[in-house]
């Protein structure tokens, strides 16, 4: 037994250091393409390969590189198959060879990341690390809680890694981590005291806590409610019995704000323009 459970961590391992070598050479490629004039196809094209490869880890929880293939019959794909959009459209949604639908999820996400690498092409100076990790994260993440109202563990925590190996230096400082600590503390006591929001979500916010300055995240905890609430009152105009709505999409629409416009929203909420 303790033999099998070592194989699994040295497994675990090594993927997650071939993961990290294919994000950073995802990641270098998409510097050199903001370097040299910023290139807006390529851009796309480079966001859109990273949607559907985060796409595919967050589907395999039991290996980070497993290869891709059908959920419905398991039959592996062919590299002709796995281009990111066009795929689809050529296959017109199904699978070539059980002719299953392929979930729309895919295609969703593939767009959606090579239009937000578009939009850092078009200001570069956002594009940090710390940036391009939280778009590769949370966009997907948004989508699946959207469709199965939970936060797989897996990704939280290579989440929680890769900020980690890009923001070691952070929390040697004590100050940083005094104020994430609060955080997560005041996090915790809302969870047990309201149950408005799911564990997973705390997770995630608490992970987010101890890698951005507290300024960061309390604009965008707070923007998560105000888009959070708008949402459940227009969904409330077309469905009266709302038991759930999946939170990592405001969440994530919230940190993209936030990312891009940090500037303003900290002169209205901090700087005194409502004073």
């Amino acid at each position: 037994m303790k033999t099998t459970t070592f194989i699994k961590i040295c497994r675990i391992f090594l993927e997650f250091h071939h993961f990290l070598y294919f994000y950073e050479q995802i990641c270098l490629l998409y510097s050199r393409t903001i370097n040299d004039g910023g290139d807006n196809m390529w851009s796309m094209i480079i966001g859109s390969v990273i949607g559907s490869f985060m796409w595919c880890v967050m589907d395999n929880e039991g290996s980070l590189l497993r290869r891709s293939h059908c959920q419905s019959c398991g039959k592996s794909l062919g590299w002709y198959e796995l281009i990111p959009v066009l795929s689809y459209f050529m296959q017109r949604g199904r699978c070539r060879l059980c002719r299953q639908r392929i979930p729309v999820s895919h295609v969703v996400v593939e767009v959606l990341f090579a239009l937000m690498f578009l939009l850092l092409t078009a200001r570069p100076d956002e594009m940090t690390a710390n940036c391009v990790l939280l778009i590769c994260f949370l966009v997907p993440l948004a989508i699946y809680d959207t469709y199965h109202f939970r936060i797989p563990d897996h990704m939280t925590f290579l989440f929680f890694l890769l900020l980690l190996i890009f923001n070691v230096e952070q929390l040697l400082d004590f100050g940083h981590l005094l104020s994430a600590g609060l955080m997560i503390l005041l996090l915790h006591l809302f969870y047990f005291l309201t149950g408005s929001i799911g564990y997973g979500d705390v997770k995630l916010l608490s992970v987010m806590s101890l890698f951005l300055p507290w300024p960061y995240f309390v604009l965008i905890f707070m923007l998560t409610y105000v888009i959070g609430g708008i949402a459940a009152i227009i969904f409330l105009c077309y469905k009266n019995q709302l038991k759930k709505i999946p939170f990592v999409p405001f969440i994530a629409t919230s940190t993209m704000i936030v990312l891009f416009y940090y500037d303003e929203l900290y002169s209205i909420y901090f700087g005194g323009f409502l004073t």
